[in-house]
């Protein structure tokens, strides 16, 4: 039902729950757009969706909570990746390998491709690795927040 009233041309749901707070259903979205959300958007979205709720002939109480990926969140849908293509991710795979890299290029469903840089002992220039991994490999993908 929130998919379905969820105004998709700008904003995507990352992840919905709904959970019991004491007696009242707790309705928990996490939202995004292409080019992030703030508190502003959030509080609207949850104003909309809400009335949208109430439109539809529930009755009952509840509580909506609509808010943004926090910091260190992984990275769940496509769009997330896409935004974040020229930023720093950590991706951890299944195996528990831990490739850290600028996200270069996404195949929606497919593949990522990295570019892991890293220090050589005794040489002044980095070596760059290349890795292409597959959707299907990846157990987690976080940005790496940088305060350079």
């Amino acid at each position: 039902m929130v998919e379905d009233n969820f105004p998709q041309e700008k904003y995507f749901a990352v992840d919905i729950s709904l959970t019991m707070l004491r007696s009242v259903p707790k309705l928990k979205i996490t939202a995004d757009s292409d080019t992030g959300i703030g508190i502003d958007e959030c509080a609207a979205l949850s104003r909309m969706l809400s009335k949208r709720i109430e439109e539809s002939g529930i009755t009952a109480d509840f509580e909506i909570e609509v808010s943004s990926p926090g910091v260190g969140e992984p990275l769940k849908l496509d769009r997330q990746y896409f935004r974040n293509i020229g930023r720093t991710v950590k991706i951890t795979t299944n195996e528990g390998k831990v490739l850290v890299g600028k996200l270069l290029h996404v195949v929606p469903s497919e593949f990522i491709d990295i570019e892991e840089v890293s220090k050589v002992k005794g040489q002044k220039q980095p070596e760059i690795t290349a890795h292409r991994v597959l959707f299907s490999d990846i157990k987690k993908t976080v940005v790496e927040v940088s305060f350079n």
